[in-house]
Parts: structure tokens; C-alpha cells; sequence
């Protein structure tokens, strides 16, 4: 089975976020379990590659011109993954109207594969919106209209997959007709500002498979919570959306040999290791050496989504004395100032404003509770990886962290979006720990035994293909 999977980061390539890891993992997990995955993205101008070859030129039609376009063949490191870079000035930096050019770069080298790299693909795997026009510019037909397709169409097996609805590439129109694509296949969103598309909306019409990177994610998106025009698509679509439990590669994070750690540990053990990271955390990030339960926070610092008007209220609320917190992450101006005020007015927190990925790490095996209370989660990574370094998940029960931590068992789950909840179940936290310490070692212990290596759902994947190629659309 040959699948092309095209996105828009790829580590150690291009990352972003959450995508970036994702797009290395599973392929890799893929190819290990017999398929044949070619990773594409664009040749960003801040990809640094010693290992690369220019396979040459691709004639691309886009604005009414001929462009060519390099194609570049990697591999992702230590693997057989094969990686295409597009170099092209319209793709040199990472904006909006990038993807458009790239998107029309990707279907033609579906569409050419077997004269531009030797083969052709079973399985075309587009990755959010930033490839969620491909399938639509390569002929596949509406799937509620059952409109003609074209040949390409008719023979082509397509997914989408959903990984984060937040962003949905709404372009402006008269940017998009620089594609080619027909006027009539769109549908244009009018409002005082002009007429704009959306990328993801177009996409679900055409693609042969919607999935999505969770179970309860899948069933959450089928509300208009996420936008009418997207709920409109999938609720006339009908068919069932593929929820996949994202994974993590278990080798990057592993607390037995991450050098990033000031000690290394394993689940033996685990409670001297985590002793002596937090103790050298605190001193890193000037937080009082002491004993207090630590609570962590690693990610965007992103008010629609990662909850954290909810942490900084309950910062306010909860009694000073009995925790520590420590947050990293950059994103919205207004809360990065806000929480630098906590910062120099608390002394039991710290914030750390910008992303150090050997900072994280330390964070994640320091901390006593890592805190993911997320308005939604599509799947979220963090509380798997704070299970891996022993580090007990705080969670909304939401998308994916609702499908991977179970309370009392994994984590600490609570439901509301509400202050009051966050604080109730911070405070259960704290409690728990002083006064049933041998089960709170048990459960730091447990945790780190569960598995969410990519194995698991790459097999789910795989059966998913399975059924695509075989299914006649």
C-alpha cells in the first residue's frame, strides 16, 4: 500500500505544533508495519536539511502563469520514510496563501506521481486545512451532490483528517480563483469585508474519508459549536467520521534517556528521580525549593482553547501556601501579560515566556500534576506525555483527553468550564497527596506503564486504508 501524506510541518523538518509530530510518528509507525507513506510539505526557507537531493523541476499553472516548482527528496531520520519538498518563492514562509500554491503543487504530483517520482499512490492522506483543497482539486466529486467527477477523481482514494477545527483556512475569494479552480465547485461565505471560502468546508465536500484524531472528538464536531458552514458539511454528509486516537513516539519521550533531564529515571524509579527534577527546576525557574504539590503547564498560550483563563482565575482563588505552579508557552499578548503580572506578584509561580523545548521536558518530569483544562482537545499530547515521565494529568473531560485519562485511575478529570470546577478538583489534588501518599506513588507508577506508543493507531490507520481502497465512492 503506497499513501502520499501531505502536511504542512513534519519534525525535525518544520514544526509549529502538535502536527508537526504527528506527521513524523505515524508515517514512521506506518512504515513499520509495511506501508509504503511519502511524506510532502513545502521547502520552507527556514528548513535546514544536509540530506537532500533535487529530484528537478514541475511545471505548476497558478495566477494565470507557469511556475516551476524543485522537488527535493529527503528522509525522515534514522527511517525509510521518504520526505518531497516543494522549493518555490510562494512557498518560503508559512502563510495562508502558501497553501494555496501548495495544494495545487500536491495534486498535480498525485496526479503525476508515476512520471515525477516512478510510482503512483493508493492512498492520498491530506492533513487539516492546509490540505483540505487537494481533494477537490484533483476531480472528487461532492459527496452529497454526486456531481461528475473526473477520471483522476474516479480512480483516487482520499482522507482528511481533522486535527484541530479551531483553524479552518478562510481565504479571501479572489485569492483563491489564483488555483484555477472552477467558480461553480465553491461556495463563497459573504460577509461586509468581501467573500471568503473556507478551506476545511470545501474539503469535507470532496474527500472520499473525514477523520479525526479522537473518538470523542469525532462526535464532538458534529455540533455547530464548531461553525455552521462545517457542521452544514458533515451533517449532510451522513457517513461516520473516523475518530483515531492520536500516540506519541515512546523514544523521544522517554524519561530513561532524555538528555534534557538534569537525571534520568525509570519506573522504578521515579519518585527519587522526580525529587531531585523538581528541586532543580525550582532553582531554574526561581521558585523556593520545597515539597508542595507542582503543577506544570506546557503549550499555547491560546485563550479560545488551552483553558488558560481558567488557571489564572484559580491561581487567585486557591490558598498560596499549598502549591506551586510553573507555565511555559507563548501566544495571546493580553494572557502572556497577565500571567507575567502573576509571575511578579506570586511568589509560588512562574511563568516562562517563550518555547524551550529542554525546558518542557524538565517541566514535564518535575511537576507533580501537569494541568490540561482545555475548553476542547482534539486529542492533546501533553497528558500522554506527562504519564510517560510520571507526572499526573489534571484534565477537562474533553476530545482526546476525555479518551486517555481516567479519573482516579490515569489523572484527574473534572467537566464543567467553570473556575470553580478547576479549583475543586486542584484542590482534590493537593489533598490527595498529603493524605494518601503511598496510593499517589502507586498511581505515578501506573501511569507510566500505560501505552500510548503510535502502534496502536497506526494499526487503526491501516484498517482504515484498508476499507478506503476498497470502498467504491
Amino acid at each position: 500500500m503506497r499513501v502520499l501524506f501531505a502536511t504542512s510541518e513534519c519534525v525535525p523538518f518544520f514544526k509549529l505544533g502538535g502536527l508537526g509530530d504527528v506527521s513524523h510518528s505515524l508515517p514512521v509507525a506506518l512504515s513499520q508495519l509495511g506501508v509504503f507513506v511519502t511524506v510532502c510539505l513545502p521547502f520552507y526557507e527556514k528548513i535546514k536539511v544536509k540530506d537532500v537531493s533535487c529530484l528537478g523541476p514541475i511545471a505548476v499553472d497558478y495566477a494565470g502563469k507557469r511556475e516551476l516548482v524543485f522537488l527535493f527528496k529527503s528522509k525522515i531520520p534514522k527511517t525509510h520514510v521518504t520526505v518531497l519538498l516543494f522549493r518555490h518563492p510562494r512557498l518560503a514562509n508559512y502563510t495562508e496563501n502558501t497553501f494555496l500554491f501548495y495544494d495545487v503543487c500536491v495534486s498535480l504530483l498525485y496526479q503525476r506521481a508515476q512520471s515525477i517520482v516512478g510510482l503512483s499512490f493508493d492512498i492520498l492522506h491530506c492533513n487539516d486545512w492546509h490540505t483540505a483543497l487537494v481533494p477537490l482539486m484533483i476531480g472528487e466529486a461532492n459527496k452529497y451532490t454526486k456531481e461528475q467527477e473526473t477520471v483522476i477523481g474516479r480512480g483516487a482514494k482520499t482522507m482528511l483528517t481533522i486535527h484541530n477545527l479551531l483553524y479552518q483556512g478562510v481565504m479571501p475569494l479572489g485569492v483563491v480563483k489564483d488555483t484555477g479552480l472552477p467558480l461553480s465547485t465553491l461556495h463563497p461565505i459573504g460577509t461586509t469585508g468581501g467573500k471568503y471560502v473556507n478551506s476545511f468546508r470545501e474539503g469535507l465536500e470532496h474527500v472520499d474519508v473525514v477523520s479525526t484524531v479522537s473518538p470523542s472528538y469525532a462526535k464532538e464536531i458534529l455540533s455547530p459549536s464548531f461553525g455552521p458552514h462545517v457542521y452544514d458539511v458533515l451533517r449532510k454528509r451522513g457517513d461516520p467520521i473516523v475518530g483515531i486516537l492520536n500516540g506519541i513516539d515512546t523514544d523521544v519521550w522517554n524519561p530513561e534517556t532524555d538528555v534534557c533531564l538534569p537525571i534520568n529515571y525509570s519506573k522504578e524509579t521515579v519518585l527519587e528521580g522526580k525529587k531531585e527534577a523538581k528541586q532543580k527546576l525550582q532553582k531554574a525557574v526561581g521558585l523556593p525549593i520545597s515539597n508542595d504539590l507542582l503543577f506544570g503547564f506546557v503549550g499555547r498560550i491560546e485563550p479560545r482553547q488551552k483553558g488558560i483563563d481558567l488557571i489564572m482565575q484559580a491561581i487567585r482563588r486557591m490558598p498560596k501556601r499549598d502549591f506551586q505552579i510553573v507555565l511555559l508557552g507563548v501566544g495571546d499578548k493580553k494572557q502572556m501579560k497577565e500571567l507575567r503580572e502573576l509571575d511578579k506578584d506570586q511568589t509560588h509561580i512562574a511563568y516562562v515566556d517563550t518555547f524551550d523545548e529542554r525546558l518542557a521536558r524538565r517541566i514535564y518530569a518535575a511537576s507533580d500534576v501537569m494541568l490540561v483544562p482545555s475548553k476542547f482537545e482534539p486529542c492533546g499530547l501533553i497528558q500522554m506525555i506527562a504519564m510517560r515521565y510520571g507526572s499526573i494529568p489534571l484534565v477537562r473531560k474533553t476530545g482526546g483527553l476525555a479518551d486517555s485519562v481516567e479519573d482516579g485511575k490515569t489523572g484527574f478529570v473534572f467537566e464543567g468550564y467553570h473556575v470553580e470546577d478547576l479549583c475543586r478538583v486542584m484542590w482534590k489534588t493537593i489533598v490527595f497527596r498529603e493524605d494518601r501518599l503511598e496510593e499517589w506513588n502507586r498511581m505515578v507508577v501506573r501511569i507510566m506503564k500505560e501505552d500510548f506508543s503510535w502502534k496502536a493507531s497506526a494499526r487503526q490507520y491501516v484498517s482504515a486504508y484498508k476499507k478506503l481502497a476498497s470502498t467504491n465512492f
